[in-house]
């Protein structure tokens, strides 16, 4: 099973890679502050761009991650390759979007049927809370196999999707446990001090920055656990086929 903490050494580890991290913390930074002074137009400019740049850094750091090159983390020198992986991921992902939607169709129609679900806010979200799971398992398990083999009718492929999905669960489940650990520790206890030091001000510079360059490296983490886990879904004879 995939361990954050090896993720997480990945991602601090890499060439340049807290110098990539702020610079990606940059934009998210300028889209803080942008929506803190209301300014909800620039906010929501800020975030539509830049938030692209965060999607094809995303799925090629994944790519990476699969295919262990030396370089986690894309090069911003390079972006052609970046952004090819970005559209490319989108196309393989069709069918497993298709699937996801009809799938919460389904669960809005069992919902409706069954109200009694609806009613009992714990069962409520036991079932939401296992429909995320799966349907985020099942289009990751799509297209980290194009992203692993570089051909996108690998993600057209149901066998070696669902030949991986069980991995996908089973890792994705665990990892929302570390990873509340890891935030808990690393990134809310250090945030909860640089607020008190900064005088309880909720709009601190540092705090702010802290925050955001938090988020990123956890985010990236989190691309490179999704990496480590297509290669934990596969034996290395099946990897041949």
């Amino acid at each position: 099973m995939v361990n954050i903490i090896d993720c997480v050494r990945n991602v601090a580890a890499d060439r340049y890679g807290m110098i990539k991290i702020l610079i990606l913390s940059i934009p998210a930074i300028l889209g803080t502050y942008a929506t803190l002074s209301g300014q909800t137009i620039v906010s929501g400019l800020v975030n539509s761009i830049f938030g692209i740049i965060f999607l094809a850094v995303f799925f090629e750091t994944i790519r990476r991650s699969c295919n262990a090159e030396p370089m986690l983390l894309p090069s911003f020198l390079m972006p052609v390759r970046m952004f090819l992986t970005l559209g490319l991921t989108i196309v393989s992902a069709i069918p497993v979007f298709f699937v996801c939607v009809g799938l919460y169709m389904g669960l809005v129609v069992v919902l409706k049927e069954n109200p009694q679900i609806l009613s009992n806010q714990v069962s409520y979200y036991i079932t939401c809370s296992i429909f995320v799971l799966l349907t985020t398992s099942l289009f990751f398990a799509s297209i980290t196999q194009y992203l692993d083999t570089g051909k996108v009718f690998d993600a057209y492929n149901p066998i070696k999707v669902l030949r991986a999905l069980k991995t996908f669960i089973v890792n994705y489940f665990f990892f929302v446990i570390q990873d509340a650990l890891v935030i808990a520790i690393f990134i809310i206890l250090p945030a909860w001090v640089i607020f008190m030091l900064g005088g309880k001000n909720p709009t601190n510079f540092y705090l702010i920055v802290f925050l955001c360059m938090g988020a990123v490296f956890n985010y990236l983490v989190f691309a490179d656990y999704i990496g480590q886990t297509k290669k934990d879904s596969e034996s290395p004879y099946e990897r041949l086929f």
